[in-house]
C-alpha cells in the first residue's frame, strides 16, 4: 500500500494506457508519461494501440418457444400477405371528396401521409424496447452511439420510427441461419 503512495500517478498516463498494448504497471511512474506520446509514439519507440471496434449488442432470441403460441399469429400473415395489394387499391382508388363534404376545413394531412403514417407509425421508447428485447437503456445507449435513428418530442421524449427499428435489426440484429 505504501508502495503506491510513494509512486506518482499520471492520470492521463492511466486513461491512455487502456488503450496501449503494454504489460507495464498502469497509472505509475514506471509506465511512459503522457508528456512523451505524441501522436501514438515515445521517445524509446512506437505505442501500440488496441483496435477497439463498437459493435451494437445484438437483441436475445427467446430461449424457449412455447410449443402452444405459434410466432406469428395466422391473422396477422393473413394480413400482411394481402397488405401490398390493399394498400395499392385504397391509395389509388378512393379519394377524400366525399368525406370532405362531412368535416369543415382541410385534414391535417393528405390521403397519402395518412398511408404512411399508418404503415409507418411512431414508437415510444416502451414499444421499441419490448420489440428489441432489451431494456430501455439499451435503447438509449443505440440512439446515443447513432446505431437506432430517433427524433425527439417537445418534450425531449426519444420517438422511433418501424422503418428505423427494421433498419437497426437489419444491421445489428441476429437473424436465423437457414
Amino acid at each position: 500500500m505504501n508502495e503506491l503512495k510513494n509512486k506518482s500517478f499520471d492520470p492521463i498516463a492511466y486513461i491512455e494506457n487502456a488503450f496501449a498494448d503494454s504489460s507495464a504497471t498502469i497509472g505509475t511512474s514506471e509506465h511512459i508519461p503522457s508528456s512523451k506520446i505524441v501522436a501514438g509514439e515515445t521517445q524509446e519507440g512506437k505505442v501500440k494501440f488496441r483496435k477497439r471496434k463498437l459493435s451494437a449488442p445484438r437483441p436475445r432470441k427467446v430461449k424457449t418457444a412455447k410449443a402452444e403460441t405459434p410466432v406469428v399469429d395466422s391473422q396477422i400473415e393473413e394480413i400482411w400477405a394481402s397488405l401490398p395489394r390493399n394498400i395499392q387499391f385504397l391509395s389509388s382508388f378512393f379519394d377524400d371528396s366525399v368525406t370532405a363534404n362531412y368535416y369543415r376545413g382541410e385534414f391535417k394531412e393528405t390521403r397519402q401521409e395518412l398511408i404512411r403514417r399508418l404503415l409507418d407509425p411512431e414508437l415510444t421508447l416502451e414499444e421499441v424496447s419490448r420489440l428489441l428485447g432489451v431494456c430501455p437503456a439499451t435503447v438509449r445507449r443505440y440512439t446515443n452511439r447513432g446505431w437506432l435513428t430517433h427524433h425527439r418530442t417537445r418534450g425531449g421524449q426519444r420517438r422511433f420510427r418501424l422503418t428505423g427499428v427494421v433498419k437497426f435489426v437489419e444491421e445489428h440484429g441476429r437473424h436465423p441461419e437457414e
